[in-house]
């Protein structure tokens, strides 16, 4: 087993819920060589206490204090003291499923690989197999399943488009990143941004990549049921933030010159755009239905066409429908959307 120092970071902001679960899945991996750097961003509930009880606990452990500036500015702090070979991200609310994902992480045996990716889940069942150490051949430690598919360049368009398009380059929680990589692209998450900062930072980092490698490892649960999350909640300045961040999906792949990425990052531009318009139907949207019409044919005009040549036969009839339809069409669409999903929130809980 490779004795490398992975430095595993965790930002938290009034993280009590959950915190302790997060902690405690990073601390019993099997590869023990790890610093857990936690941050707590000015939390004002049981957190500090939280960190402090891991802290003595483990020296493992290093608790960093920030001034709650956002999630952005938590991450960097901590990369500037993280040590690790490679460097992984866990969200406060998430899990490690697999206790030898940074074992497979550290067992990838090509010093060029800059980036390793693994497989990930929001299945609630699928945690309770881990915390019951029910070890499933998915989480088992062998070397077959350990071991990686071949290294893929990462400037590669046959690489990065289906990663666009299934919008798993949007995360930083289904990666490993080798930190010379991360030091010698000069990649940061930008302050101020609460949606796409993650994607952001994965440019960055692929400008100064080289090859990646992904473990069929299932070895990350993610939360989909955690009120608190940034993105359940309604956010005015969205569409903003979206478009802003696909400006530079654009010129990542304009820079490229490639035609499919292009193609992708029209995909997705319009993809936020619905989002953003189905947002109008939140129950904490200030606006007037007067307002918000106008809102939407914004919206709308913000993609104003896509263009899907040379991507799948999901994303080419998303594009076909949404080049048919208008704001208003599109308005009263998402209505019907966002109220089947209030319907179906509501049979969840009464249930």
């Amino acid at each position: 087993m490779s004795n490398e120092l992975i430095s595993v970071i965790v930002p938290v902001y009034n993280g009590e819920r959950f915190l302790a679960d997060c902690l405690r899945s990073v601390l019993a991996q099997c590869h023990e060589e790890l610093e857990l750097i936690v941050v707590d961003d000015g939390s004002t509930d049981s957190t500090p206490a939280i960190i402090e009880d891991f802290a003595m606990a483990d020296d493992r452990v290093v608790r960093l204090l920030a001034d709650h500036g956002g999630a952005s500015r938590a991450r960097n702090a901590a990369l500037d003291v993280a040590r690790g070979e490679w460097i992984m991200f866990v969200d406060a609310d998430d899990e490690i499923l697999s206790p030898c994902l940074l074992a497979a992480v550290a067992g990838v045996d090509c010093s060029g690989v800059d980036v390793v990716t693994f497989e990930t889940t929001g299945d609630s069942l699928a945690l309770a197999e881990a915390r019951d150490r029910a070890l499933v051949p998915r989480h088992r430690c062998t070397s077959e399943r350990s071991m990686g598919n071949r290294p893929r360049r990462v400037l590669d368009p046959d690489y990065l488009v289906p990663r666009i398009v299934d919008e798993s380059l949007n995360t930083v929680w289904n990666k490993a990143y080798r930190r010379r990589t991360v030091v010698r692209s000069g990649a940061r998450f930008p302050a101020g941004i609460s949606l796409g900062e993650d994607l952001l930072f994965n440019l960055a980092v692929a400008r100064g990549a080289v090859s990646a490698v992904h473990l069929p490892l299932l070895g990350y649960y993610y939360r989909q049921d955690n009120s608190s999350s940034v993105t359940l909640q309604f956010h005015l300045g969205k569409h903003d933030e979206l478009m802003s961040v696909n400006d530079a999906l654009q010129g990542f792949a304009a820079e490229l010159g490639s035609a499919r990425l292009r193609a992708a990052a029209g995909y997705i531009r319009a993809k936020n755009a619905v989002s953003s318009t189905k947002d109008l139907h939140h129950r904490k949207c200030p606006l007037a239905l007067r307002q918000k019409l106008t809102t939407a044919r914004r919206y709308r005009e913000s993609a104003p066409h896509v263009s899907v040549n040379g991507l799948g036969t999901v994303q080419q009839t998303f594009g076909t429908a949404y080049n048919l339809v208008g704001h208003r069409a599109l308005f009263a669409l998402t209505w019907l959307l966002a109220a089947q999903v209030r319907r179906a929130r509501t049979t969840v809980r009464s249930d």
